[in-house]
C-alpha cells in the first residue's frame, strides 16, 4: 500500500478532473503542516503542549468555553497538539495522505474536504464530550482517510484501487481500535471526521480522471457526481456541523466556566441584572476551590459596589480571596481597596 501510495504522489502521469491536465500541485498540505509545527513551537515556549491553561490559551476545544460564545475554538484546535508524539503521528498522516488526497482532488477541494471534516469531527466530539479539552488535526486527517476511501471506492472494479481501498479501511479501522484501547484519544472526533470525509470524498471526486500506469487507465465515472449532488452534499454537512453544535450547547449541562464567561460579556455591555442572573448559576454549580466560583464572587461583588450595597460586595470578595487564582485575588485585593475609600 505504502509503494501505491509513494507511486501516486510522484508519478507525474496522474491526472484529476479529466485527460490532458496536469498534476495537480501540492502545496496546502505543506503549509497545514508548518502550522501545526510553529503552534507546537509556540506552545512549548509558552510552558509546554501538555499544560492544560497552555492548551486553553492557544485555542483548545473545551465544551464550556464553546457554549460561551467562543465557537473559534473549533478551528484553532486542528493546529494544536498535546506532546510531541501527538505532533508525530498527525503529521506523518498528514504528510501521507494529505499531499495524496491534494494531489488527486486538487488544492480548494482539499481544503473544502480538510475544513469540513475537521469541524464535523470537532462537533461530534463536543455533542459525546463536551467536558475534555480536545485538540489535534486528528479529525481533519480522518476525514481525508474517509475521502481518499470514498474516491478509490467510486474505481472499486480496479483491483489496484480495491487494495487501497482496503488499506485506507483498515488503517482506519486500527486506529479507531486503538482509541478505544487507549485513553486520552479522542475516537468520537475521528469518527465524525471519516464519516463526513467520506461524503463529501464521494461527491468531490472527479467525474472522470486518468489514472496511469497504476491503475491501468482506468477512468473514474460517477454519473451521481453533477454539480446539485456537490453542493448538496457541501450544504448537508455544513448544517450537520451547525445542528451538531447546537444540540452540544443544549445538552452541556450548566456550569460554572460557561455562566461566568456570559456574566462578563454581559458585565462589558453595562447589563447587570442579565450578569447577576449568570452569576447566580455559575455560584450555583460551582465546587470550592473552582478559580471560575471565585471570579463569579468577584463579579457580584463589582455589581454589588455598582449598587451602593458595600456590605454584600465585601462579603462576596472574601469568597472571591478563598477560592479565586492569584489574578482574580489581586483584583479582588483593589476593589477592597476602593470599597474602603468609598465608604
Amino acid at each position: 500500500m505504502i509503494r501505491r501510495i509513494l507511486y501516486i504522489l510522484n508519478n507525474r502521469e496522474i491526472y484529476a478532473g479529466g485527460p490532458g491536465r496536469t498534476r495537480n500541485t501540492v502545496w496546502i498540505s505543506y503549509l497545514l503542516l508548518s502550522a501545526n509545527i510553529l503552534f507546537f513551537i509556540a506552545m512549548s515556549f509558552a510552558g509546554g503542549s501538555t499544560n492544560s491553561e497552555v492548551l486553553i490559551d492557544f485555542g483548545a476545544m473545551y465544551g464550556p468555553y464553546l457554549a460561551a460564545g467562543q465557537y473559534w475554538r473549533l478551528v484553532t484546535a486542528m493546529f494544536i497538539h498535546v506532546g510531541i508524539f501527538h505532533l508525530v503521528f498527525n503529521s506523518l498522516g498528514l504528510w501521507i495522505f494529505g499531499r495524496m488526497a491534494e494531489t488527486l482532488f486538487g488544492s480548494p477541494k482539499f481544503v473544502l474536504i480538510y475544513v469540513l471534516a475537521g469541524l464535523c469531527g470537532a462537533v461530534v466530539s463536543y455533542i459525546f464530550n463536551p467536558i475534555a479539552i480536545a485538540a489535534g488535526a486528528s479529525g481533519a486527517i480522518f476525514g481525508v482517510l474517509g475521502a481518499l476511501s470514498a474516491f478509490f471506492l467510486t474505481m472499486y472494479k480496479d483491483p489496484n484501487a480495491r487494495k487501497n481501498l482496503y488499506g485506507l479501511l483498515g488503517l482506519a479501522a486500527l486506529n479507531l481500535i486503538f482509541g478505544f484501547l487507549t485513553e486520552g484519544i479522542d475516537n468520537w472526533a475521528h469518527m465524525g471526521g471519516f464519516a463526513s470525509g467520506f461524503v463529501l470524498g464521494y461527491f468531490l471526486t472527479p467525474v472522470s480522471g486518468f489514472l496511469h500506469p497504476g491503475f491501468e487507465g482506468f477512468y473514474v465515472i460517477n454519473k451521481l457526481k453533477n454539480s446539485f449532488t456537490r453542493y448538496l452534499s457541501i450544504l448537508i454537512i455544513i448544517a450537520v456541523i451547525l445542528g451538531g453544535f447546537w444540540l452540544g450547547n443544549t445538552t452541556l449541562p450548566i456550569n460554572t466556566t460557561t455562566e461566568v464567561i456570559k456574566a462578563e460579556k454581559l458585565l462589558k455591555d453595562g447589563d447587570y441584572p442579565g450578569a447577576i442572573i449568570n452569576i447566580e448559576k455559575a455560584i450555583e454549580t460551582g465546587t470550592l476551590g473552582d478559580a471560575f466560583l471565585g471570579r463569579a464572587y468577584f463579579l457580584r461583588a463589582l455589581i454589588m459596589v455598582q449598587y451602593g450595597n458595600f456590605d454584600a460586595a465585601l462579603n462576596d470578595i472574601g469568597y472571591a480571596l478563598v477560592n479565586g487564582n492569584s489574578e482574580t485575588r489581586e483584583k479582588s485585593v483593589e476593589l477592597l481597596t476602593e470599597i474602603n475609600e468609598l465608604r
